[in-house]
């Protein structure tokens, strides 16, 4: 039997340790052409989508590349003390939440844009420094209590002896509910801004093309959330059980895979940002033709709509 279980375990640390680290490869390459060329963008790098853009594939690169250390931790057996693993699990856990409070604020932020365009500007610069320290200070708060609570309970010479299985300081049950908790009220948010977002659309109806892409962005979103949510909440539900190995790592698959797509859903789905890749040395050739064709696209809008509103959805299609 435990022969059984050291084979299950050690088959999970290493799909898990071979995802994270494909997953951080590809995030981190796409992570660093997207900023590069948003750094290079004067017009870019003051937009607040761009720059919650920035911080949510930079969160997702170090997210992955802490996950493929303590995985690797744990496949080579090698021995830490449990205070360094509790440390390196909460971080990780720090930024996993980070990227969904980045995913959350994102579509606050193309919510205001588009249902309160001349508000947006007041209300954006004026939060956004605060907005960002009581981000941190909402996904810190987990993983320190959980390391704290775990430290109280035990003591000293057990929190410094070596372990080589990394032991993961929130497997709790009132941290993982804690967790759900916190996801399903960024879900909420998410969903509330995106509801908002189709009313108005609907309400300005006339501008049809733009409608229309706006609702494809607001499905696609959906589906991306979707994958991200649901495997962590199942995950974060049943805990760490022996005897549903093959669940987690469906669901870790199915997570990671929605993470690789983070950048061309909320990145390269924009035709601004795209067009800028085209002047950068990152540029690809498939780029070449939608250059030259998003100036007549561009032209055409702006003879049929040419008013707030136009506007307005075009930050629907671009969050």
């Amino acid at each position: 039997m435990n022969s059984s279980n050291e084979t299950s375990d050690y088959i999970f640390n290493v799909v898990k340790t071979s995802v994270y680290l494909t997953d951080f490869i590809i995030i981190a390459a796409c992570s660093h052409v997207i900023i590069s060329t948003v750094r290079q963008e004067l017009e870019l790098k003051c937009e607040t989508r761009y720059i919650l853009l920035c911080q949510h594939l930079i969160y997702a690169s170090i997210y992955f590349a802490l996950g493929t250390l303590t995985n690797g931790f744990r496949l080579f057996n090698i021995n830490l003390p449990r205070i360094l693993c509790w440390i390196l699990l909460a971080v990780q856990i720090t930024f996993a939440q980070c990227i969904m409070l980045t995913l959350t604020l994102m579509s606050l932020n193309t919510c205001l844009a588009v249902c309160w365009p001349l508000r947006y500007d007041s209300l954006v610069d004026s939060a956004k420094k605060k907005i960002t320290a009581i981000m941190w200070i909402l996904a810190i708060q987990n993983p320190l209590w959980s390391i704290i609570y775990q430290s109280l309970n035990v003591s000293l010479t057990y929190i410094i002896e070596k372990d080589n299985s990394c032991p993961n300081p929130m497997n709790g049950f009132a941290s993982r509910q804690i967790g759900i908790v916190f996801i399903l009220l960024c879900f909420i948010l998410i969903v509330l801004s995106y509801c908002l977002i189709y009313r108005e659309g609907k309400r300005a109806g006339h501008f049809v093309t733009s409608n229309v892409q706006a609702r494809k962005t607001i499905l696609m979103h959906g589906m991306q959330l979707s994958f991200f949510i649901v495997p962590v909440l199942i995950t974060i539900g049943l805990g760490k059980r022996p005897k549903l190995t093959t669940l987690n790592l469906v669901n870790t698959a199915i997570f990671s895979a929605a993470q690789c797509l983070s950048p061309m859903v909320y990145g390269l789905r924009c035709k601004e940002l795209r067009n800028k890749l085209t002047k950068t040395k990152f540029c690809c050739c498939t780029f070449k033709n939608v250059e030259k064709t998003s100036g007549v696209i561009q032209l055409s809008e702006s003879l049929a709509a040419g008013t707030v509103t136009d506007t307005q959805n075009s930050q629907v299609c671009n969050p």
